[in-house]
């Protein structure tokens, strides 16, 4: 006998007793492809360079299935026991992680042993960082990746290292937190598939002792967007001054959007309260449906926040964006500013910040 309720899908047996016996369904599979990333059928109007051009709604993908083969193993470590699986030599005593071989090459091929190692180790070089993600990735940019020696059971080092995500926990990701030999816990999803991205390094400063101990250590264990921590002092009367320009430009900005149909496009269908940190003193931006709007204090429970030490770098871009210069723009784009780590945002979403260098461009 199956029951409907309300927000819920409940299945109700009777067992041989008569007694009723509750099971909560499955959740539903998820399609490889988000429906929101469908076109809708049809053919538009654009304006091209040299006059009015059709534009058709199509799609172009390749649905396939493939298995893990002999690294399921691994990955069943990683996703049922959250642990990382290596492959040892019996002879030579060579580890390998990830297990990407079976038997070693250089002991005729001897059969290798599976070996769990520790969930603690070294980077191996400073990570790359991106901006320019692919679409699996879309929404977590900046991401960094880098490779990890991790920590055998008799305290030693893997002879290969695996490439893995980096984050951090003070903000997004940016040039500084890692380098060659920075300490590294790995840690894991709470919801983990059978996946590279199931795990992921964190630095070991950024962690409680406890936290360290912990084997393995969850995401969800972990406190993020810790700017908080970031102090800036005291304002100087100078970085005050400086800040109040900051809100009259970017009013002046405010003001400019409207009035030009693209720089109302790059904010359009877009809704975001952002809290920016300065040395000089704390402001808020809304971003709602097309139009901006300055808040002379920081916004509560902001969507996303950012600091930056010195606001006479934001007064820089924002001179360049609402006065004519002309070809001698000077001041970086905010995009650049996230790369190298100048403007700090306490969560991975770049796209708040490139839809905001868009409208410069626009007016």
């Amino acid at each position: 006998m199956i029951v409907a309720q309300t927000g819920k899908a409940v299945a109700i047996a009777l067992s041989k007793n008569g007694k009723k016996k509750t099971e909560k369904s499955k959740p539903k599979p998820k399609p490889v492809i988000s429906p929101a990333m469908l076109p809708m059928e049809g053919i538009s109007e654009v304006q091209g360079t040299d006059g009015i051009y059709l534009q058709r709604n199509d799609a172009m993908f390749t649905a396939m299935k493939h298995t893990q083969g002999e690294f399921s193993d691994f990955f069943r470590a990683l996703r049922d026991e959250g642990k990382v699986l290596g492959h040892r030599c019996p002879e030579c005593r060579h580890l390998i992680i990830p297990p990407f071989m079976r038997r070693c090459p250089a002991c005729n091929f001897v059969e290798m042993k599976p070996e769990h190692v520790k969930d603690t180790g070294i980077m191996v070089a400073t990570p790359v960082i991106t901006v320019f993600a692919p679409s699996r990735f879309k929404g977590q940019e900046p991401f960094g990746t880098g490779r990890v020696f991790l920590e055998t059971a008799d305290g030693k080092l893997s002879d290969t290292a695996m490439l893995v995500r980096v984050r951090t926990t003070r903000g997004t990701i940016r040039p500084g937190i890692y380098k060659k030999g920075t300490p590294v816990k790995i840690a894991f999803c709470d919801s983990r598939r059978g996946e590279m991205l199931d795990i992921f390094a964190v630095p070991q400063n950024e962690l409680t002792p406890k936290q360290l101990a912990r084997s393995p250590l969850l995401e969800s264990e972990i406190e993020w967007g810790r700017l908080s921590e970031m102090e800036f002092g005291k304002p100087t009367p100078q970085l005050h001054k400086t800040l109040q320009e900051v809100r009259v430009h970017f009013q002046r900005l405010a003001e400019m959007i409207p009035e030009s149909p693209r720089a109302t496009a790059n904010l359009a269908n877009w809704r975001r309260t952002v809290t920016v940190r300065t040395g000089g003193g704390t402001f808020g931006l809304v971003l709602n449906q097309g139009k901006l709007q300055v808040r002379k204090e920081g916004v509560k429970d902001a969507d996303l926040v950012v600091a930056i030490q010195d606001p006479s770098i934001l007064l820089a871009w924002l001179r360049d964006s609402t006065e004519p210069v002309g070809d001698n723009v000077t001041s970086p784009a905010l995009t650049d500013l996230v790369i190298e780590g100048t403007l700090i945002l306490n969560k991975p979403e770049l796209e708040t910040i490139t839809r905001l260098d868009r409208v410069p461009r626009s007016l």
